[in-house]
């Protein structure tokens, strides 16, 4: 995992080139900074400290673009120490050729298995499939490292005269730690990414995490029952200077803190205001049960006859002539219903089944469907290939169980079936891969929402699901479609009973988000605040394939661009040792235009960008599944090795 001198992004990091006949810069993110005499921050995808005794040095994190020659330049001929603040890939990938010299590495205690056992995460099937946990990050490492020392709050770590205090400061990852050193008479805080600057912080995807009766799927921001302690704690430390992992350092701790603390506390009562989670857990959100934010809950209503519930998230549309029409099939016990109703006389038949969103409560049955009644499966083209496919996504709640041959429907598309005018939309509320169907007939309006909305609000729970926030897109969206549709019912495929929303209750909730895009965009350093609530606005395609030791793989990286000026993104595999990168059949650069719409595909009006890398997989490879990070700069900014891919060697063929 050796980062050779010669790294093409690390010279672009350091040089000038024209991009459509205009000159553009990728601002240096090679600097040294010093901090104190022998204090030094090297900065790259993450700030870097580097403490310096005579030519020996202790490192704060290592990120890869930490190289000898860099050090060279502070004297330092040898690494001693890394300490580290996480397990996340731009924090530690650079770490590999320094403990493979004799550099100790020390970790903190609750995250070791992260580094020392990293295999065993990779091999575990409840990290590839039915994701609904979140922590910890997808960046993990691909291999392992050895681990000298676990630390945690209370240890000090002696070196070379300077003794540093250990701080538990969980947050950005359930078992971050900081380190406080004082060098020069200056007390300073290596504060990994608890806090990016004065009242920001670098993402939202971090905070992903359950809290109270829910799990990690339904705890947007949820880490904030850490992080808040956390950034207490840092405030409280004494500490003169903080220095964040992403950001500039902070020499007014106590303000930058105060200021996070006041933001959040705005945003979780935007958020819980209109939450779906109101209806389900409605002493979830105790703290703001009296808000009066909090939106009331509006009107629900039985189905009509010809709407009946199956089982699990299933419901079925049942025409005049018996025949039924399926809404989603995650579970054996619906088809089990359908069958007893068809003996029973009930139906006649089953014509098919449409999929509101790929989540496995709603797929997992599809091909057990498929084979039973031999009737097609369709879904939106959005989401279509995930359904079909899911072996080349990695998203929350995916099945393994894909079932061939999705019919993908288009925005608007409608047809005639029996009594009923059907209408298929894209509906990217709960998920971007997410469709909605309207069900005309016998004089009313049944749409069918899959899990966007409740008689409380809206499911925006989950950033890994990519719902975005913006006038037009996401939830706002959906709430343009009601307003136009005017359905009679709105069917949760959760919730037995349908709702509906007057106008006046859709603008509550689409300004609420309105707001909420506000209060995001002033804490996260983004031009859009989408970048840091969007988990996969960078991504790999496909995820996961099998292939053969000695054959060619082929790998894109997709980049959604939410801001509004055309973006360069440049990327670099990190490969195996002996796999070979065939730098000149790639394309490892791509000008993405602004305001992407989320997909590469070409029904997109402004389909994102993608880069395309392709590698040999070494002759003597030996079966197994890798882990190949990618290497990401996007314009001026040098991400990490943030996205990675899986591919499978079964051996050769």
């Amino acid at each position: 995992m050796t980062i050779s001198k010669n790294s093409p992004i690390l010279l672009a990091l350091l040089a000038l080139f024209a991009v459509g006949g205009e000159s553009a810069v990728w601002e240096s993110t090679m600097k040294t900074k010093e901090l104190a005499k022998n204090l030094y921050i090297l900065e790259g995808a993450v700030n870097t400290g580097v403490l310096v005794s005579g030519t020996k040095a202790l490192l704060f994190d290592c990120c890869d673009t930490v190289t000898p020659e860099r050090l060279r330049g502070l004297g330092v001929g040898r690494v001693d120490t890394i300490l580290c603040t996480q397990h996340r890939r731009p924090n530690t990938a650079g770490a590999y050729p320094f403990v493979g010299q004799g550099a100790k590495l020390v970790v903190p205690s609750s995250e070791e298995y992260l580094f020392a056992k990293v295999e065993e995460y990779w091999s575990d099937p409840k990290n590839r499939w039915h994701i609904y946990h979140h922590q910890p990050s997808t960046q993990i490492l691909p291999k392992s490292l050895p681990v000298a020392h676990a630390v945690k709050e209370g240890d000090t770590v002696e070196w070379e005269g300077y003794s540093i205090q250990v701080l538990d400061t969980p947050g950005a990852t359930d078992g971050s730690v900081s380190y406080i050193v004082e060098a020069d008479g200056k007390t300073v805080c290596f504060s990994g990414d608890a806090i990016y600057g004065p009242g920001q912080l670098w993402d939202f995807c971090s905070l992903q995490k359950g809290h109270g009766k829910v799990g990690d799927y339904h705890g947007f921001i949820g880490n904030k029952f850490k992080l808040v302690p956390s950034l207490e704690k840092l405030a409280a430390s004494g500490a003169q200077m903080l220095v964040p992992s992403h950001g500039n350092v902070i020499d007014d701790p106590q303000g930058a803190v105060r200021l996070v603390l006041s933001r959040l506390d705005a945003l979780w009562r935007n958020y819980t205001s209109i939450s779906c989670l109101n209806h389900y857990f409605p002493d979830l959100f105790e703290e703001t049960k009296d808000d009066p934010l909090r939106m009331k809950p509006v009107q629900t209503h039985e189905p009509p006859d010809w709407v009946r519930r199956v089982a699990y998230t299933s419901f079925a549309v049942i025409s005049d002539s018996s025949e039924a029409l399926l809404i989603d099939c995650g579970h054996e016990s619906v088809i089990d219903k359908l069958k007893e109703w068809k003996e029973a006389g009930t139906i006649k038949s089953v014509v098919g089944c449409w999929v509101t969103h790929y989540h496995d409560d709603h797929v997992d049955a599809l091909p057990q469907f498929a084979q039973t009644f031999g009737a097609p499966v369709a879904a939106d083209q959005h989401m279509a290939e995930i359904v079909e496919h899911p072996e080349r996504f990695f998203l929350p709640c995916i099945s393994p169980n894909g079932v061939p041959h999705v019919r993908a429907t288009v925005e608007g598309g409608s047809r005639r079936w029996e009594e009923f005018e059907v209408t298929a939309y894209h509906f990217p509320g709960q998920t971007y891969y997410h469709g909605g169907l309207l069900v005309e007939g016998h004089g009313k309006r049944v749409f069918f929402a899959g899990d966007s909305g409740s008689p409380t609000g809206i499911d925006d729970h989950c950033c890994p699901n990519r719902v975005f926030l913006a006038a037009g897109r996401g939830f706002r969206h959906c709430f343009e479609i009601w307003r136009e549709l005017k359905p009679d019912f709105i069917f949760n495929q959760h919730q037995g009973r349908a709702f509906s929303y007057t106008d006046e209750e859709l603008d509550y909730m689409d300004d609420m988000l309105a707001k909420r895009e506000k209060l995001i965009g002033e804490m996260v350093p983004w031009e859009d605040p989408n970048f840091a609530l969007d988990e996969w606005w960078v991504r790999t395609y496909p995820y996961d394939q099998e292939v053969s030791s000695g054959t060619d793989v082929a790998i894109s990286v997709q980049f959604t661009n939410h801001g509004t000026e055309a973006v360069h993104a440049k990327v670099e595999p990190v490969l195996p040792e002996g796999w070979i990168w065939n730098e000149k059949a790639s394309e490892a650069s791509v000008v993405v235009p602004a305001r992407t719409d989320g997909s590469v595909d070409g029904y997109c009006k402004n389909p994102d960008g993608q880069v395309r890398i392709k590698f040999r997989v070494s002759e003597g490879a030996a079966p197994g599944c890798y882990v190949v990070p990618f290497r990401v700069a996007w314009g001026d900014r040098y991400l990490g090795q943030v996205r990675h891919a899986l591919v499978r060697v079964a051996g050769r063929l």
